[in-house]
């Protein structure tokens, strides 16, 4: 889906990019459980998403693992597989 919160101000344009953007990452999470290197695989696409839409990064990190319901609680992911999550996106901010 195509979106860029630099020149779209809609409000329902933004919610569905967040939504469209939470359901692809909670399904390649599920999808990837106990498999780490499929979970880092699909924090990379989720970030790679966010920031081609310019989203700042509080908002990345916010909807990824903050907010509720966040990405990792609808993924319903193992304790394990929430750390990877939580390594994953660490190296790819400390990249």
């Amino acid at each position: 889906m195509n979106y860029d919160a630099r020149t779209n101000t809609s409000d329902a344009d933004r919610a569905a990019f967040i939504q469209w953007l939470t359901d692809q990452t909670v399904a390649e999470l599920q999808a990837a459980r106990d498999n780490e290197a499929a979970i880092h695989t699909a924090v990379k696409n989720y970030v790679k998403h966010a920031l081609d839409a310019h989203l700042p990064f509080e908002d990345i990190e916010e909807i990824l693992g903050i907010n509720e319901p966040c990405i990792m609680d609808l993924a319903e992911l193992s304790d394990a597989d929430e750390e990877a999550v939580v390594d994953a996106f660490e190296d790819l901010c400390n990249a």
